[in-house]
């Protein structure tokens, strides 16, 4: 059974009019930021290649326009953070319009303390929608809502803790059968540590531990494999059972920051999703690091690397699954990669970037799939 869902957006327009006079006249911290850029992208439509895949990539040169606001003040005694933002890719040459998406998300939490314990209860609604331009559908559209109950804790500014639970409910939209739209109970923990700093607290070293569970239950069906013994299994022998399809989807992550004359990050993420259906039980390991310097010339530079290695416990049949990608935004790719930027502020407000980023399939079981991307892209970013 298919899920619609146009509601949420009033609820995200309503909670931006409610805190709006925030905004323009309180005490609170906030930043926008824009953006517009040009981009050429090699494989806009993330295929894969490889034997029985039809399609070959299809490179096309695309517009990039983005806003966000991003803020925190004070509310009915307690304390709420807003995020609101847009993104929006379009195909310059019309070569490929069911890639025309925009983004629409946001992102509200409120907590109150109890009177003088370090201690706060709260709450926290979040909804992403990816929406076609010019397709009814348009291509990895998608949306994501949901709501916590939140629970914080810290000891002084060092140690903090942050747990949530609650439910979210997701729809993949280029799916007709829905057999990918699940919902079901989430729950997510973070504990933020300061390991040491400075005594002007200019340089410092921190640790971020963050686990997370969901319940998924599919609208689609569990899928068993009836491939004759021994032979290599293949959708064309896949069979649906009577049972609804169920996923445990875990994570645990680890996060190391230093923050001084650069800003170097590195961690380690595990993902664990088990399956009632064939070929969906997934076992990924991504490590990372990163580092942000200032350069010569007044320019800004990131440099970030990802290594990822996926182990479908089934054996992967066909090519990666869709369904395995985070879908926080249109321009996540569970891939390794390497990504760089170069900015540099032409006014206090306004800066010139460029970026470039290459993906690949590394490590993983994919049965001689392969997976080849890279994107440009130039532009300028506001931000006040």
């Amino acid at each position: 059974m298919g899920r619609n869902r146009p509601g949420w957006r009033l609820v995200v327009a309503a909670l931006a009019t409610l805190i709006a006079p925030s905004v323009r006249a309180g005490p609170g911290t906030w930043t926008v930021t824009g953006e517009a850029g040009a981009e050429e992208d090699t494989n806009v439509e993330r295929v894969e290649t490889g034997p029985g895949l039809p399609d070959a990539p299809v490179a096309a040169p695309m517009l990039r326009f983005g806003a966000r606001i991003d803020g925190r003040d004070r509310l009915a005694g307690g304390g709420y953070t807003l995020s609101l933002s847009d993104l929006t890719r379009i195909d310059a040459d019309r070569e490929v319009p069911i890639e025309d998406v925009t983004l629409v998300a946001g992102d509200l939490r409120w907590l109150h303390p109890l009177g003088e314990r370090p201690v706060s209860l709260g709450a926290g609604v979040t909804a992403a929608d990816a929406l076609p331009l010019s397709d009814a559908v348009g291509d990895r559209t998608f949306s994501n809502v949901g709501a916590d109950a939140l629970l914080a804790a810290h000891d002084g500014d060092d140690r903090r803790m942050l747990l949530a639970i609650g439910v979210r409910s997701f729809v993949y939209k280029p799916v007709p059968t829905h057999d990918y739209d699940w919902t079901g109970a989430v729950a997510n923990a973070r504990f933020d540590f300061v390991l040491w700093h400075s005594p002007e607290r200019t340089r410092s070293l921190e640790l971020a531990a963050m686990f997370g569970f969901e319940a998924r239950g599919y609208d689609g069906a569990a899928y068993v494999t009836t491939c004759p013994s021994g032979a290599m299994a293949s959708p064309n022998c896949f069979a649906p059972t009577s049972l609804q399809r169920f996923d445990r989807y875990q994570r645990a992550a680890l996060e190391a920051t230093w923050t001084g004359r650069q800003i170097v990050t590195a961690g380690y993420q595990l993902y664990v999703i088990d399956s009632n259906s064939f070929g969906e039980s997934l076992v990924r390991h991504r490590a990372y690091a990163s580092v942000t310097s200032e350069l010569p010339g007044g320019l800004y530079g990131t440099l970030l690397g990802i290594l990822e290695i996926d182990k479908y416990l089934d054996g992967l049949v066909v090519g990666t699954d869709v369904l395995h990608q985070d879908f926080a935004n249109i321009e996540d790719e569970n891939r390794s990669s390497l990504q760089a930027r170069l900015a540099r502020k032409v006014t206090p407000a306004l800066a010139i970037e460029a970026r470039a980023a290459i993906w690949r399939n590394l490590g993983t079981t994919s049965m001689d799939v392969e997976f080849h991307r890279e994107l440009y892209t130039l532009g300028v970013v506001y931000t006040r």
